[in-house]
């Protein structure tokens, strides 16, 4: 698994029991990824596609083989994380 972007590590260990990464960005965007493995730890700075841990193996729910939890919040406001691919999904009318 890698880091979305720039940014420092502020935590990495588990949560409910599972392994859970999140990483600070600059503007206020922290980026969290879960079941993921650490290899940092919390102080760590990490760039852009970056090594942040091992995807672990799927959880009652899964359909596949490992499923990646991947969010994104500014503040206490949840986000799209597909907004930092740099694109939207949009609904047009038929």
């Amino acid at each position: 698994m890698y880091s979305a972007g720039a940014g420092e590590v502020v935590f990495a260990g588990p949560v409910a029991g599972r392994p859970v990464i999140s990483v600070q960005h600059a503007d206020g965007l922290r980026t969290t990824y879960e079941p993921v493995s650490p290899v940092v730890r919390p102080g760590d700075r990490v760039t852009a596609g970056d090594p942040i841990g091992v995807l672990e193996a799927g959880h009652p729910g899964c359909p596949a083989a490992a499923c990646l939890h991947w969010g994104l919040r500014r503040g206490m406001e949840y986000l799209d994380p597909l907004l930092l691919l740099g694109f939207r999904v949009r609904l047009l009318p038929i």
